[in-house]
């Protein structure tokens, strides 16, 4: 006897992401920590480095890009 399905672990994954959504829109500290990681991913992605071209010239497996 199986105690557990993967069909069961999924459906526990997903109600426990999603408590664990809720819990941290519902409380002050959860929310400064959102908007803490917001902001700091919006400032890596201002301060990131900028290529002059496309990143698909450095594709090997395209031929046109060579």
């Amino acid at each position: 006897m199986r105690l557990y399905t993967a069909e069961r672990l999924e459906v526990f994954g997903t109600v426990l992401a999603a408590l664990l959504a809720v819990a941290l829109v519902a409380c002050p500290a959860g929310r400064n920590a959102l908007a803490w990681v917001y902001l700091q991913s919006t400032l890596a992605i201002e301060h990131s480095l900028h290529l002059p071209f496309p990143l698909d010239r450095l594709d090997p497996t395209c031929p046109e890009c060579i």
